[in-house]
């Protein structure tokens, strides 16, 4: 079945590429491509909107602030060049037979006390009418955002449908079902495997140093790989190419500075933060003292010279974070973790529309859990990723786009566990493993009305573990537009996982997520995604989007609990399936934008004979955010957030055991039995539902050319006594976040 559709999809590939008009034919057209930037910095402006008057249509920038309008009627153009924040920019361009008109195209801010809310989700002419399940924002919206300890990319993903939380306690989330590490997390197309503080509570990546964020919340095209259930794209700024500039801000947890400026024929930027004080950081987690000592560091270079490399930007970046959780009391576990990551990215276009870019990688993570004498199990953890990318895009003079690419990478991982047995056992296999996966995808955009995106991944796994695994992952989405307001989308893929981490559903707090290869004994994890929806909208400023998925995983890895003896195997494979409907509704204003989202949704899972609800099985949930300007760079946010309650495992009864405490010289029966929670059916019952509200309001000024930013915020408005869990030793109910105030300042040179 397999071979068949693959066959199916090659021919239709090459049907397509051949049936192309003017592949080999000239016509009286041409292409108009550029990169639209802040004028001020030269900072790329993604997702910005072209709109040329004539063809009463248009597109808008990629990511990288890159557009590309191929096959235009040879004439002169207007186009209208927009984007949220800046000013309304209109240009005259002409279209020569068989020539590419590039030009460089700069916007320039609006004064603060002008400038209108940041948008949820921008409306661009030009998108791409086969996506289906992706969110596209600029980083400026994370700042309007109500604040917890600091801001955070990946806890404003959460306010959007499909993506949920199951506590206040951390920024981990889960994405229609999934489980937290089937989400890949990239920094420049970099993976980072832990990019989370202070026990998940926020994210290592400083939204300061990010210029946009893409999410993929299922049915992703192609040139997607690695993880089940989402990737999240972030992109970071290339650093003011016109001057020199310093930032300083401080949260009631940590300080950190920002330095940008040209630098050859570049720019650069260095960004840092430290931490300095817990006391916020105790409210989060009810405890007296957690000494939590963590710091993040991003640095990065650019180079363009149209003199030695013409059309060519090139790159480096590197990343570093580490946590610290040092206890003076030798019954409480010691923890540390750490990410480091460095990259190298050409990317080039050409005379003609193609484009392409090369990357080499190398990332890499460590996390050890010292027991002490607390009674918890050991862990030691480290993953090192050796990867280089190479990825070709061709757009044909019809509009439609071809795209290749592969990935050579080696992934070395050792994960050290104690298991029933009381062994202490690396779980995963031994030696690193070379993979190899290479993509091809064609998206027909020729038609007003009906488009599709098809490709396909070949992965060649594990091939310096004696063995080679072939895996095919076929992809398919497609949209119909009915008309001006209405339109349909669909998208079907399989998805491949090799790289994963275990879960104890019985755990409370995950101090890090440890990551192996899934040994050779197992498969590794497979998924398959089938969506559908439809948008609704009126203009520019009113929509309605409708999605319902089902997804279902096989191959789910897990640890063995019936395991008896040492010739066990430590894993066992299991299955998982969620279904549900996503719904978003927005209205932007000039002065105000509203969003909303509902989501309803269902998640089992079957590990070890047994099928179970999991802790992020959450069947409703409801977000709303209110953004409005109050006057002269005065902003506001409101947020409310209803989830359904979260599964958890009731405790039965109480029973006394015996503890061996080695320390001792001596043993006594007297004082060494300890009273141990007799645990219930897994995940049976519920806790009770939960909603929050928060608010925050923020203003920016000048004084002597120093600008300032301040924000403050109040956590839990109402002071809502959600419950986070029961604690097991005592019966004591444990709440989240009370009403809670907290204030930033930032002042930038």
């Amino acid at each position: 079945m397999k071979l068949k559709l693959l066959t199916a999809v090659k021919i239709l590939c090459v049907g397509i590429f051949l049936s192309s008009p003017n592949i080999y034919n000239a016509q009286q057209t041409g292409n108009f491509r550029g990169i639209i930037t802040d004028s001020l910095s030269s900072e790329v402006l993604a997702y910005a909107n072209i709109f040329i008057k004539e063809l009463g249509s248009g597109t808008s920038t990629d990511s990288r602030g890159y557009f590309l309008i191929s096959s235009l009627p040879v004439s002169n153009y207007t186009a209208e060049i927009s984007y949220i924040g800046y000013q309304t920019k209109t240009i005259h361009f002409v279209i020569a037979s068989n020539k590419i008109t590039h030009i460089n195209i700069s916007l320039v801010p609006l004064e603060v006390e002008l400038q209108t809310v940041e948008k949820s989700s921008e409306r661009i002419y030009g998108e791409n009418v086969t996506d289906i399940g992706i969110q596209k924002f600029s980083t400026k919206k994370i700042e309007s955002l109500p604040k917890g300890v600091e801001p955070d990319i990946f806890r404003a993903l959460q306010y959007l449908p499909g993506i949920q939380s199951s506590s206040d306690i951390s920024a981990r989330f889960h994405v229609r079902g999934g489980a937290s590490n089937q989400n890949q997390f990239l920094l420049d197309d970099i993976a980072i495997y832990n990019p989370f503080h202070a026990l998940g509570l926020f994210g290592t990546i400083d939204p300061e140093v990010v210029n946009n964020v893409e999410l993929h919340i299922g049915g992703y095209s192609a040139e997607h790989e690695g993880r089940l259930s989402s990737v999240i794209k972030m992109f970071t700024k290339d650093g003011n190419k016109n001057e020199y500039h310093g930032l300083a801000s401080s949260s009631l947890m940590s300080g950190k500075a920002l330095v940008q400026g040209p630098v050859w024929d570049g720019s650069f930027i260095v960004s840092g933060r430290k931490s300095f004080s817990n006391k916020i950081l105790n409210t989060f987690l009810n405890e007296n003292d957690m000494p939590i000592d963590f710091y993040d560091l991003f640095v990065k270079l650019n180079y363009t010279s149209e003199k030695f490399f013409p059309n060519a930007k090139f790159s480096v970046i590197g990343f570093s974070s580490g946590d610290n959780i040092i206890n003076n009391n030798s019954r409480i576990a010691d923890v540390k973790w750490s990410n480091n990551a460095l990259g190298f990215t050409w990317f080039q276009f050409t005379e003609i529309p193609l484009f392409y870019t090369i990357q080499i990688s190398y990332s890499e993570f460590n996390g050890e859990l010292t027991p002490n004498k607390s009674g918890i199990k050991p862990v030691k953890n480290n993953v090192k990723d050796y990867t280089g990318k190479f990825d070709l895009s061709y757009v044909f003079s019809n509009k439609d786009e071809i795209v290749f690419g592969t990935k050579i990478n080696e992934i070395q991982t050792n994960l050290y566990l104690q298991n029933s047995i009381g062994e202490i056992k690396n779980i995963g296999p031994d030696g690193a493993n070379a993979n190899i996966s290479l993509y091809l995808k064609y998206k027909m955009l020729r038609f007003d009305n009906f488009n599709f995106d098809v490709g396909s991944r070949l992965n060649l796994i594990g091939l310096s573990r004696g063995g080679t695994n072939k895996f095919f992952e076929p992809r398919l989405s497609l949209s119909y537009i009915f008309s001006d307001y209405f339109s349909f989308k669909s998208a079907f893929g399989v998805y491949i996982q090799e790289i994963t981490t275990l879960s104890d559903e019985d755990e409370v707090i995950t101090y890090f997520e440890p990551w192996f290869i899934t040994p050779n004994y197992l498969s590794p994890a497979r998924s398959t995604h089938y969506i559908s929806g439809f948008q609704w909208k009126n203009g520019q400023n009113l929509s309605i989007d409708v999605e319902g998925y089902y997804k279902s995983v096989t191959n789910l890895p897990g640890l063995n609990e019936k395991k008896i003896y040492i010739t066990d195997n430590e894993l066992v494979s299991g299955s998982s399936k969620s279904y549900g409907v996503d719904f978003l509704f927005r209205f932007d204003h000039s002065i105000f934008n509203f969003t909303t989202s509902f989501s309803h949704g269902y998640v089992t899972t079957n590990l070890n004979d047994l099928e179970y609800s999991p802790r992020y099985d959450i069947r409703n949930s409801l977000k709303t955010i209110l953004d409005f300007n109050v006057y002269k760079g005065w902003n506001a946010s409101l947020t409310w957030v209803y989830y359904s309650g979260v599964p958890f495992t009731l405790v039965t009864s109480y029973y006394e055991k015996l503890h061996f405490d080695n320390s001792e010289d001596k043993f006594s029966l007297l004082g060494s039995q300890i009273v141990t929670p007799l645990l219930g059916e897994r995940n049976a019952a519920r806790l009770p539902e939960y909603h929050r509200m928060d608010f925050s309001i923020s203003k920016q000024f000048n004084i002597y050319d120093i600008n300032f930013y301040l924000s403050f915020s109040i956590i839990n408005v109402y002071d809502r006594a959600n419950i986070f869990y029961f604690n097991r030793d005592t019966g004591e109910r444990v709440n989240m976040l009370p009403f809670l105030p907290t204030a930033i300042i930032k002042v930038e040179l």
